[in-house]
């Protein structure tokens, strides 16, 4: 009697790069999780740069990258690369609808789905991107609700995610699935014993509030610098923002006006954030939207409270004075009064540790691959 030999499928995720971004670094975690054995994995990236490519595990095989700047240029080496490889599921992340044509011109059958963290809605208000220009929304609607019906499946981050596609941008209800995003829970765990940088070693004075993500409109670091402000009125607090990004220098501008220059620390990107996030006595996060906000379900993994201004995605995540607290009110006051009430209650933040550790262990990358195989299969059948 001789074994069966099952031939793998294949399954391509696409990007643009791997840029530090949470879509790009989420991407790498899936991809890493799924099952070998049961899918030959591929990545294949528009620009071949970014600091996560670092991550990508050796047996994954990593495509593109030099096909030059031109849009044209761009599509048409993808598609090659769709007919020489001839994958039977690709994962579209943020380039959905070149990912879409270039598949579907390929004409090889593959499966398209698209990967969506972020609340479109939102999105398309976000004065970050040329999609906030009246005309220019009009046209990424009109695209959205063609492109999103020719998809095979849509995967989003959160309920709220793909309530918005349903109700604002027509998607069928039995179209979407909902995957969270995963946490490798080994990895982080492992980073965060390391030592923080020793400069700011020197600063780090309890109590210390941590912050992290793209120095950019939608995460209102404004609203936090604001709050902090008000927090070291009766608490001699300090705040770490770990990130880079355009609002930079208005920040470090508002920090100087408010007299926070000696309390409040902007140290760029990390692309380990975990060991500062692990020393920190309450994670921060005034978003003024979050599809999903991975940065969250990382810093409970790390046994640390958290305070987050409430979205979509955040509300999906925190289980409000259990392991952290949800503010409604996106107001400086509001915030401050959530974070004085964690740094001033030591047994409430204890309790609030122990559980965060438990409830991250439900966004385990090995339970989240699971599902990505299921969608897999469910495209394919």
């Amino acid at each position: 009697m001789t074994d069966v030999v099952v031939k793998r499928r294949k399954v391509c995720f696409a990007l643009p790069s791997l840029a530090g971004g949470g879509a790009e670094r989420t991407a790498v975690q899936i991809l890493n999780a799924v099952d070998g054995e049961r899918w030959e994995r591929s990545l294949y990236l528009f620009a071949r740069e970014g600091p996560y490519l670092a991550e990508v595990s050796p047996s994954i095989h990593i495509a593109g990258g030099g096909a030059g700047s031109s849009r044209i240029g761009r599509w048409l080496a993808l598609r090659r690369f769709i007919r020489d490889v001839r994958p039977d599921v690709v994962v579209a992340f943020l380039s959905y609808f070149s990912v879409l044509c270039a598949v579907r011109a390929a004409g090889v059958g593959a499966r398209v789905v698209f990967d969506q963290g972020t609340p479109l809605s939102e999105f398309l208000r976000d004065a970050d991107f040329r999609w906030s220009r009246p005309l220019a929304r009009r046209v990424f609607a009109a695209a959205t609700r063609f492109g999103y019906a020719a998809a095979d499946l849509v995967v989003t981050t959160s309920r709220g995610v793909a309530d918005d596609l349903v109700k604002s941008f027509g998607v069928k209800r039995e179209h979407v699935r909902v995957v969270h995003n995963p946490v490798d829970l080994d990895e982080i765990a492992a980073a965060a014993r390391q030592p923080i940088d020793p400069a700011h070693a020197a600063l780090w004075r309890p109590p210390v509030i941590v912050a992290a993500g793209r120095l950019a409109d939608v995460k209102n670091y404004p609203l936090l610098i604001e709050a902090f402000a008000l927090v070291r009125q009766r608490t001699a607090a300090q705040l770490f923002i770990l990130g880079q990004g355009d609002q930079e220098q208005a920040l470090r501008e508002l920090i100087r006006a408010r007299g926070l220059s000696d309390a409040v620390h902007l140290c760029g990107f990390h692309v380990n954030p975990w060991k500062y996030v692990a020393r920190a006595d309450v994670f921060a996060l005034t978003s003024r939207y979050e599809g999903f906000g991975n940065v969250l379900v990382e810093a409970m993994a790390c046994g640390v409270p958290v305070v987050a201004t409430s979205s979509a995605g955040t509300r999906e995540i925190v289980s409000a004075g259990e392991d952290g607290l949800l503010v409604d009110r996106h107001e400086p006051v509001a915030v401050a009064a959530a974070l004085d009430l964690i740094l001033n209650d030591a047994p409430l933040r204890e309790r609030m540790s122990q559980t965060a550790r438990r409830h991250a262990e439900r966004y385990s990358a090995v339970a989240i691959a699971l599902e990505y195989d299921r969608v897999f299969a469910e495209a394919l059948a």
